[in-house]
């Protein structure tokens, strides 16, 4: 009889915490062999790069957003883990700008011959700055009306009156979503095996359960057209001044930037170090990376900025000029 390998859609707005959620969930499942399946922003991958383990087998598609590439290109990915990987389930983790209706529609037809069942779209909902997020981009609302888990996360730095206040946002956008409050404690073995996707959520949207901002929305297209995205590289051995790199991101960190993320080569005190950079909303932090996986270059620094109307040319030159 032929194995029927369950497919969790990951999905959930630029910074929400997706990788970090996805971290959890294969660090905790280890009966589980998983097939990863990582959309990126930026033709550099950073994120699919902080996974954890190196026992998953894992293919990044950062050749375009995955609900908009071909969708031969998404079938032939999902196959090569199936075929090289025998694993037991597999998870797209969709970029930030990604839309997971298109996705779904993917494995609603039989393309890849019963191999495969959508089990369901879990969404990672960034609780500190999803109120701005849901009124500026269409996206942000997409991916809690189609999703059938729907995870608010960085809750610990929010009032309750916030948490009660989302919750209230994300039942009127999707009534029949389970809604979960992310304390690190989560259970990850109910995200995943639900069971709970229906394709009668591939119909339209009843406009009755709309949210309020999609009236300015209505002929709607991919917004990450309208996005863009700097990525910043340095040659082998380089190393960034960490107080020129402090000063850029003081005084010249583009104000538009709505998500940034790198891996980055630092000499403080004389000595090199591999530090993650994350930038969502108001929050930056710079924390010392490390990883066994030896698939994963040190050895350069990358960065990926996205935003509406970056100066690529400054941006660029500024990053250039932190370089030792």
């Amino acid at each position: 009889m032929q194995k029927v390998v369950p497919i969790t859609i990951l999905t959930g707005f630029l910074g929400a915490g997706k990788t970090t959620l996805l971290n959890k969930i294969v660090s905790e499942n280890s009966d589980l062999k998983f097939g990863l399946l990582i959309n990126e922003n930026g033709d550099i991958p950073i994120d699919s790069q902080t996974i954890v383990s190196s026992d998953q087998e894992i293919i990044e598609m950062s050749n375009g957003c995955v609900c908009c590439v071909v969708r031969g290109d998404l079938i032939k990915a999902v196959n090569t883990l199936l075929d090289k990987g025998n694993v037991d389930y597999i998870i797209i983790e969709a970029s930030g700008m990604s839309e997971p209706k298109p996705i779904a529609n993917t494995f609603a037809a039989d393309d890849l011959k019963g191999r495969v069942r959508l089990d369901g779209i879990l969404c990672v909902l960034d609780s500190i700055n999803y109120e701005l997020t849901q009124t500026n981009y269409q996206t942000a609302i997409d991916q809690v009306q189609y999703s059938d888990i729907i995870i608010l996360n960085k809750t610990q730095e929010v009032e309750i009156t916030k948490i009660n206040k989302l919750q209230k946002i994300v039942k009127e956008l999707n009534p029949l979503a389970s809604i979960i409050i992310n304390n690190q404690d989560i259970e990850t073995s109910l995200l995943i095996d639900t069971g709970k996707w229906d394709e009668k959520k591939l119909l339209e949207i009843n406009p009755n359960q709309k949210h309020e901002s999609h009236d300015k929305h209505s002929n709607h297209t991919h917004e990450h057209h309208s996005v863009d995205e700097v990525v910043f590289t340095t040659s082998e051995n380089e190393i960034l001044n960490p107080h020129k790199l402090d000063n850029w991101l003081q005084t010249k960190f583009p104000p538009s930037c709505i998500r940034a993320k790198g891996i980055l080569r630092i000499k403080i005190e004389n000595k090199i170090g591999v530090y993650l950079f994350q930038m969502v909303g108001a929050s930056k932090t710079l924390i010392p990376f490390e990883t066994a996986r030896i698939d994963v270059k040190l050895d350069f620094s990358r960065m990926v900025l996205i935003g509406k109307k970056l100066d690529k040319k400054q941006i660029l030159a500024d990053l250039t000029d932190c370089i030792d």
